[in-house]
């Protein structure tokens, strides 16, 4: 028999980890660590033969450098972002060591996307191409005779740096699928709407002769604005302003140069050509920044204004010409959040800041909306039965209902501890 156990199910915000056990092995599909409290798993890594990571994002791959598992298995440029998502994670918590990243690092074993790779007789696994951000996987496997598909978080849609989601699969027994937007509410605008959105409220501020301050996850998120906002440049759509980028997304979009061949071929026909399509990354001058009367951009994390170099720039919130675009889910508890509910002063640091400048929230997301998820598993080859996890609980019961209807399948809807025999 297989069992499935879930050591993060469906919540506000919470970690993906799920652990497939058969008479011999353990594996554990991801192991994130809750982007809200920094909660992890409760894991034996001695019992644990393999995890096998779908993507870089924390809340699925955070947790691993608090345990010392033998085998690490993900894509290439996964293991590169890893590393920037951990030690992110130990400048702003210290909740692990550097030796602790290292001994990680020591087990990784990277694969390309439909490489197969056997754990042994009865388990072997490969990956498809997620959508999600740069070297995303959604995770199959074939465990003892079933035939099992861990989506990860997918986007069925092109982005201007990946292609869509794989959906020419092999046939599926088990279907495990992310329900971020999982609700018929959650549609979400055109990415063009969006980006005109964008492009209108910078360019707003640029002709006021402000300055406007761009919070992004450093992992996809920055990518995406930098080549929204350089394309528009580049095209006379948009004033050319500096554009100013601070924190690990710095690094992290070198990787993205570095793994042309993983990109939207637009993209990486751009890179090809000798031009870097997220533009002349400048690290932040201050002396420029706060000192010039000039407009300008900047990009920096973190997302949620809850730390990282971002906190540093709040104080041009001082004056009314200058502007705040928050571009991502803003959690609860966070400066984002505050900000977005309109707070007239915040306090980042030891002085407080009162709030003058304008704050706008335009949202992209890196997951499929409603229509993308039901698109997705319209096209895939039907499962036998089908699991929701990895979104708050309305969105997953939501989502197990259309799918239900949809396939007319067993679905079922894990929270934290459950266990399933497949």
């Amino acid at each position: 028999m297989v069992l499935l156990k879930f050591h993060g199910g469906c919540q506000q915000i919470g970690m993906s980890c799920v652990e497939i056990e058969t008479q011999e092995r353990k594996i554990l599909l991801d192991c994130g660590m809750s982007p809200d409290n920094n909660s992890i798993p409760k894991i034996d890594d001695k019992n644990i033969d393999a995890v096998i990571v779908s993507h870089a994002h924390l809340d699925h791959c955070g947790a691993i450098p608090f345990y010392k598992f033998k085998k690490i298995y993900c894509t290439h440029p996964t293991a590169d972002l890893m590393y920037l998502t951990w030690k992110d994670t130990l400048n702003l918590t210290k909740s692990f060591k550097e030796e602790d990243i290292q001994i990680a690092m020591g087990s990784i074993e990277t694969l390309n996307y439909y490489e197969e790779k056997k754990i042994d007789d009865n388990i072997k696994f490969k990956f498809y191409n997620a959508g999600h951000i740069l070297g995303s996987a959604s995770i199959y496997l074939e465990v003892d005779g079933k035939k099992i598909l861990y989506t990860g978080d997918i986007n069925e849609g092109p982005s201007r740096t990946l292609l869509p989601a794989d959906t020419d699969i092999d046939d599926i027994d088990v279907l495990i699928i992310e329900s971020t937007y999982g609700s018929p509410l959650d549609i979400k605008p055109s990415r063009k709407t969006l980006e005109k959105m964008l492009i209108e409220e910078i360019s707003e501020t640029i002709e006021n002769r402000g300055k406007v301050i761009i919070p992004v996850f450093a992992i996809g998120r920055a990518q995406e604005i930098l080549l929204i906002i350089n394309n528009y440049m580049r095209c006379g759509k948009l004033k050319n302003v500096p554009i100013y980028t601070d924190g690990s997304l710095i690094h992290a979009t070198s990787v993205y140069l570095s793994y042309a061949n993983w990109l939207n071929p637009k993209i990486k026909n751009m890179i090809e050509s000798g031009i870097n399509p997220f533009g002349d990354i400048k690290k932040a001058d201050e002396k420029l920044v706060f000192n010039k009367n000039e407009p300008c951009i900047i990009v920096s994390t973190s997302g949620m204004v809850q730390g990282g170099p971002i906190l540093k720039y709040l104080r041009l919130l001082k004056d009314p010409k200058n502007k705040i675009i928050l571009t991502g889910y803003q959690a609860e508890g966070t400066l984002g959040r505050d900000l977005e509910e309109g707070v007239k002063e915040i306090q980042p640091f030891k002085n407080k800041i009162p709030v003058r400048g304008n704050v706008v929230k335009i949202e992209f997301s890196a997951h499929g909306d409603y229509n993308s998820l039901v698109r997705y598993i319209k096209k895939i080859p039907k499962p036998e039965k089908a699991i929701v996890m990895h979104g708050e609980r309305y969105q997953s019961l939501s989502f197990a209902m259309t799918i239900w209807k949809t396939l007319k399948i067993p679905t079922y809807v894990p929270v934290k501890g459950t266990i399933l025999p497949i």
